[in-house]
């Protein structure tokens, strides 16, 4: 098989994995705090190993290096829900899960049944004591303050806890908004917790539906191409066999 019809099965890969993300990107255009990835592609030359085939050109492909997050934060939309908070700034809520802590920027929350203050997958938020924050029966109107700070009509309840982490891209998306790190967190001091609002996707629309129609039109040149070149190398062999193909 010739350099040119590795180089475009490559690319056919490379741009159908581009049109997934981009196609996860725009089903998540209204997901609370939800963050674009983008994908990094490169060219991965590599010289045939066989000594019998070391005088032919080097091996030209398409590779896909990375998965990357835009983690710019999304503009803030009022709810007036007064268990929806969003995180201006950056950092994360904490999250008990059966796998360890996980970490959220999505703050739709609500009080379970047993009175526990839990994020959309129906997790506990922890607090600055890595401890479930309960909300009393008699708790009354719940206030947050921006420091992350809750109380209710009797008084204070608990703090959530937000924190950062020294490596952004680090953080790896598990779904439901949820993320996780090998690295180890640290407070994040300057994040304001707003409450009343969620933090709204960073994706728009328009740019990913443009990025996709560009990407479907590089896979299907790419589609022609490789048909073209598999039947201009069927009507060599043809002619040099002497046959008639079809």
């Amino acid at each position: 098989m010739e350099n040119t019809i590795y180089t475009g099965l490559s690319r056919q890969m490379v741009l159908s994995r581009e049109m997934g993300i981009i196609a996860n990107n725009m089903a998540n255009v209204n997901t609370p705090a939800f963050k674009l990835n983008a994908l990094i592609q490169n060219e991965n030359v590599r010289q045939p190993d066989s000594p019998a085939l070391m005088r032919m050109a080097p091996l030209s492909m398409v590779a896909d290096q990375a998965v990357v997050r835009d983690v710019s934060q999304g503009s803030l939309s009022a709810t007036g829900n007064s268990l929806d908070i969003a995180l201006q700034g950056e950092g994360y809520l904490v999250v008990q899960s059966n796998g360890g802590p996980r970490y959220t920027r999505n703050g739709h929350l609500a009080i379970s049944m047993d009175r526990q203050l839990v994020d959309v997958n129906g997790l506990p938020v922890l607090d600055d004591g890595n401890a479930p924050i309960t909300i009393p029966e008699n708790a009354g109107d719940i206030s947050i303050a921006k420091n992350g700070s809750i109380s209710g009509t009797n008084g204070p309840i608990g703090k959530l806890r937000i924190v950062k982490f020294a490596d952004e891209h680090g953080v790896v998306p598990l779904g439901g908004g949820l993320h996780t790190s090998n690295d180890l967190p640290e407070d994040a001091t300057d994040t304001l917790v707003v409450q009343g609002h969620l933090e709204q996707s960073n994706v728009k629309a328009i740019l990913e539906m443009t990025r996709l129609i560009n990407v479907t039109r590089s896979y299907q040149s790419v589609a022609s191409f490789l048909k073209d070149e598999q039947e201009r190398q069927r009507t060599a062999i043809d002619r040099l066999s002497g046959t008639q193909g079809s």
